[in-house]
């Protein structure tokens, strides 16, 4: 059924599209709504893309009462759309809601809504390997109430936009990016939010991207609160170091995320999973998910970060504060190293479907009236699942 999709737009200059809104407003997205005096969600459905209307006493606005994802749907040389584990971002944004004590999401709501806007978006899929078109759901506390306290309405909207391949070049080529040691800034602490992709996390961390970008970094790496000598993230992405291992070889780690302060990256853990299964030969010392001190990364022979937005970063060069005036350039490399070109490499072509998807990450996209079928039970599913919940 993919050849039913639209294909992409004509006209459109895909190519000179950035990671951004870039100008285009796509056709529709999806609304849903959980009312807590029902106990049950609307489905809902497709809407013309649009404004959403807010009360100014919605706990969104007032206390942050908010979280959201970030997937991306990659068309494939068939002319077909898959996108890539939309299952993950589904688990962690049900995670995030019983933080912020916001209704559950069913996995089979959040799946359909992504499905139903990325076919009724299909003409604003970039071609194959030219883009791909970033969805962007949210789960909201809409409903007024001034005291503080969770929301009496729930809405949960899934938009798009088509964003550019973030390496013009390919793997290798994009020049690596510049990280400063974050001095007086800390991300999150032990006992917070900070393993939630929650609207409130990124706001603060405007100010010292700022600093970074006005000292001519890229971006902003930030250490723990507690001791302020352990890597957790790099800007809004997982931090990865190869380093050498005291009994020998080179050893891949990342901060680990079950203190709660470090987001569980959907392509943090694709990485993870690449480099254990097919990296081994240059990984000889294994893959750890353990504390990274900053002083470690003087030895380190490659630095990488992963998001969803470039999905895989070369890092140049790490910089720390020295004294109160001075800094000190902890790590640099030119280009791209091995593992990180090898990781990327591979995860790229999962998603493009230039090699086999053997960890069945990638979910295929139906035609419109394919996805419309589905809408049936959808709403048998939230019912059910809003009664479990009750109970």
């Amino acid at each position: 059924h993919t050849s039913a999709l639209s294909p992409p737009a004509a006209g459109v200059d895909f190519d000179s599209f950035s990671f951004g809104l870039n100008g285009v407003q796509t056709d529709s997205m999806w609304v849903s709504t959980f009312n807590a005096e029902h106990g049950e969600w609307d489905v809902g459905g497709l809407v013309p893309r649009g404004p959403l209307a807010l009360d100014p006493a919605s706990t969104a606005i007032n206390y942050g009462q908010s979280i959201f994802e970030g997937l991306k749907a990659f068309r494939q040389v068939d002319g077909g759309v898959k996108i890539f584990r939309p299952d993950r971002n589904a688990a962690r944004m049900r995670e995030g809601s019983a933080r912020f004590l916001l209704p559950d999401l069913p996995e089979e709501l959040f799946l359909h809504a992504c499905d139903a806007v990325v076919a009724a978006n299909a003409r604003w899929v970039p071609p194959h390997k030219r883009g791909t078109l970033y969805l962007r759901p949210l789960l909201l506390g809409s409903g007024a109430a001034l005291g503080v306290g969770p929301s009496p309405v729930t809405t949960f909207c899934v938009y798009a936009s088509p964003v550019g391949n973030y390496f013009k070049g390919g793997v290798g080529e994009a020049p690596p990016i510049s990280l400063q040691v974050a001095g007086q800034y800390r991300r999150a602490m032990r006992g917070g939010a900070g393993r939630t992709k929650a609207a409130g996390n990124y706001a603060p961390c405007f100010a010292a991207s700022k600093e970074a970008k006005g000292a001519g970094f890229s971006e902003t790496l930030f250490l723990d609160a507690a001791q302020g000598t352990f890597i957790e993230e790099a800007g809004a992405s997982n931090f990865f170091a190869v380093v050498p291992a005291a009994s020998g070889g080179l050893e891949l780690v990342t901060p680990p995320v079950e203190a709660g302060t470090i987001l569980p990256g959907v392509t943090r853990a694709s990485v993870l999973a690449l480099a254990r299964a097919e990296l081994g030969h240059l990984l000889t010392a294994g893959v750890a998910e353990r504390p990274l001190a900053l002083e470690e990364i003087e030895h380190a022979t490659e630095v990488f970060c992963t998001g969803t937005g470039a999905s895989i970063s070369s890092v140049g060069s790490v910089t720390a504060p020295l004294g109160e005036d001075g800094c000190s350039a902890m790590y640099e490399m030119n280009g791209w190293g091995e593992v990180t070109k090898a990781v990327a490499n591979k995860l790229f072509a999962i998603q493009w479907g230039d090699c086999a998807d053997e960890h069945q990450w990638m979910r295929e996209v139906c035609a419109p009236e394919d996805v419309a079928l589905r809408l049936s039970g959808l709403q048998h599913v939230a019912s059910s699942a809003a009664a479990a919940q009750r109970a």
